[in-house]
């Protein structure tokens, strides 16, 4: 009874190896026909002495394993990523235009004495840019060049803005650019033009 458990451990253990063997080589193959046919099994005289039957068919499978990763060339891509240079950011040279707020509530002094009446008050550009004076104000008002004490120099006038309306001027020369509202005096602005 001893002989046959030990022949039946002895067949799990091949069997099992076997199919390791297999699963292993299959793994590294990945999908080429394998390289080593399946053992075939042939009768032979019994020999005297008990032997383990299937220690031949696991020592070959162990060998054709072993041989098969020392064997194998294994190809390793590696993606490597390379950044493009970066240009430098270059000013752009395009006309631009910025806003200017004729705030809500400067109809009525006050908004002078913190530079509000405008929002902003002074501005800076590039000549061929242009300023947008937008009216978010509820009573109606005027961009005028010049000042309250000079009156109007004539550069540029948008007659009445009524609330919710905007003017835009594009400025084709440098230089400093005073501006006021010819109904409430109080509210002056400037545009730099560089």
């Amino acid at each position: 009874m001893a002989g046959i458990d030990k022949a039946a451990i002895a067949f799990s253990i091949a069997i099992v190896a076997v199919g390791v063997g297999f699963a292993f080589y299959a793994g590294n193959v990945q999908g080429n026909a394998p390289a080593v046919s399946a053992p075939v099994i042939t009768k032979t005289a019994e020999p005297k002495t008990q032997t383990d039957p299937f220690a031949d068919i696991v020592s070959k499978v162990k060998k054709e394993a072993a041989s098969t990763t020392t064997e194998k060339n294994v190809e390793v891509k590696k993606e490597v990523k390379t950044e493009e240079p970066v240009a430098p950011v270059e000013k752009s040279t395009e006309p631009k235009t910025v806003s200017v707020t004729i705030s809500p509530g400067s109809s009525s002094p006050g908004c002078e004495t913190s530079n509000e009446c405008y929002s902003p008050s002074s501005t800076t550009i590039s000549v061929m840019d242009t300023v947008e004076w937008k009216n978010t104000d509820t009573a109606a008002h005027t961009v005028s060049s010049g000042s309250p004490a000079d009156g109007p120099s004539g550069t540029f006038d948008s007659s009445l803005i009524t609330a919710g309306s905007s003017f835009e001027h594009t400025f084709d020369q440098a230089g400093s650019f005073d501006y006021f509202c010819m109904v409430h005096p109080w509210m002056v602005g400037n545009v730099q033009v560089n």
